[in-house]
Parts: structure tokens; C-alpha cells; sequence
């Protein structure tokens, strides 16, 4: 009888985890669009709030069962009052615990020598996709939607 209950209390436990988002230990989700359209992207020239860089590539990355690293590039053309062109790149990686919930994976950043911290949540998207929707980035839209993907997506 013990060895019953304690083989349905391991499959319970079996059970809620799939029910969890999936994280592909080891594998790299790379970003693929922001709002809607293809990486390299560049926001919209009109918005007058926002310096305009180039996001020229991202990836998510879960290195184990609890952490994981997010990573973005940015590149921006500055011409300077002779009219020479110099190319600025500014890339970061950042590492995060991770807790995989409902339809959601929540990246959680410890404090970093920049002063930065911070929550990012990933949603689970089609094909096996993650987004990631950060708000108060563009005057127009106020949000910024990334989706990350194994594959294309």
C-alpha cells in the first residue's frame, strides 16, 4: 500500500512538471524578431525618446537546471562634425537564476557591477519560441517584443 501512494505521489510530481515551461538545458534560443521584424532591428527614426542603435543579436541560454545567461549587441553609427563615420558596439551578457512556471520562465538577475538588477519573464510562444515583452523602451508602441527561438520561428 506504501509503495502504491508513494508511486502515485512520484507520478503527481512527474505530472505538475510538465506542466512547467520547458527550458532546453545547453540549448541557445536566438532572437529572432523584435516587434514583428527581423534581427538586425533599428526602432522607428520618429521616436524622439529613444538614442537609435542597431540590435544586431541576442540569445538566451540556460546553463543548468537553475541559471541561465541573456545576451544582446548593439551597434550605432556616429558621424562625427568632419563628416567621419565610427562604429559604436556596446554588448552585454548577463546571468540570471531561473524558475520555470505555468506557460512562463521567470529570469531573475542579481545586482551587477553597472548598478543594473532586474526580473525579465520569458512567455511561451509558439514552435517552442520565447517572448519577451519589456515595456517603457518606445514612445509609440512603449514596449519592445523579442521572440527567442532554437530554430526558426
Amino acid at each position: 500500500m506504501r509503495a502504491t501512494a508513494a508511486f502515485g505521489g512520484l507520478l503527481a510530481l512527474l505530472a505538475c512538471n510538465d506542466a512547467l515551461a520547458p527550458a532546453r538545458v545547453g540549448a541557445v534560443y536566438q532572437l529572432r524578431r523584435i516587434n514583428g521584424q527581423t534581427v538586425p532591428w533599428t526602432p522607428p527614426l520618429n521616436d524622439s525618446a529613444y538614442i537609435a542603435a542597431t540590435i544586431t543579436e541576442g540569445w538566451i541560454t540556460f546553463l543548468d537546471v537553475s541559471t541561465a545567461q541573456r545576451h544582446e549587441r548593439l551597434e550605432r553609427w556616429v558621424t562625427n562634425v568632419n563628416g567621419d563615420s565610427t562604429l559604436l558596439v556596446s554588448e552585454w551578457t548577463n546571468t540570471a537564476a531561473y524558475q520555470r512556471l505555468s506557460g512562463r520562465i521567470v529570469l531573475t538577475y542579481g545586482p551587477s557591477p553597472g548598478g543594473g538588477s532586474g526580473v525579465d519573464t520569458l512567455y511561451l510562444g509558439p514552435r517552442g519560441s520565447l517572448i519577451l515583452r519589456q515595456t517603457g523602451y518606445l514612445a509609440q508602441s512603449d514596449s519592445m517584443v523579442r521572440h527567442f527561438c532554437i530554430t526558426d520561428c
